[in-house]
């Protein structure tokens, strides 16, 4: 018995790779544009262009996650297509590209996360008498402490993303 291993045609290795900047691309957001919003929003703005933000870039994911062999066949040149969703290379790109997308979001993360730290800290050790804490300053903290945990489950955890993923598109 020959132990023949299935490779994944171009067309599923482009999917794979549009799944995995559907994620990124939603993650992205998350952390750019909620951060921003965070940091720049006064109690008289709206909401709306948030809300509208997410929305559409929750829909451009989903259509992304969703079709993505259509986007493939269109990008790709027409050669033998074969309809096999699920080889076992998939597993293996999925978990590096999880991983990567993991990797990312941590070396933004950890290093605000000390700038914020570390610059309260020597707010209170250097100025101890004039300092005033950024009044979001535990929101902030708090968020990049998310994104952290996001990172390191992504880094650590792509197999559980993965089983995740499957059960929401077959689901």
């Amino acid at each position: 018995m020959s132990n023949v291993r299935k490779l994944m045609n171009p067309h599923q290795t482009l999917a794979v790779t549009i799944r995995l900047f559907a994620i990124w691309l939603f993650l992205y957001y998350l952390s750019t544009t909620v951060g921003l919003f965070l940091y720049k929003h006064t109690p008289k703005d709206s909401l709306s262009p948030l809300l509208i933000g997410f929305l559409g870039t929750s829909l451009i994911c989903g259509l992304l996650w969703h079709f993505p062999t259509i986007i493939a066949k269109k990008i790709l040149p027409n050669s033998s297509i074969t309809d096999e969703s699920h080889t076992p290379l998939f597993d293996g790109w999925f978990s590096v590209g999880c991983t990567l997308i993991g990797l990312w979001i941590l070396a933004k993360a950890i290093p605000a996360f000390a700038v914020y730290v570390i610059g309260d800290y020597l707010g209170h050790r250097l100025y101890s008498d004039s300092y005033v804490q950024d009044p979001e300053w535990t929101l902030n903290v708090s968020f990049v402490i998310f994104e952290i945990l996001i990172g390191l489950w992504l880094f650590f955890g792509a197999k559980g993303l993965k089983k995740i993923l499957h059960w929401a598109r077959y689901a």
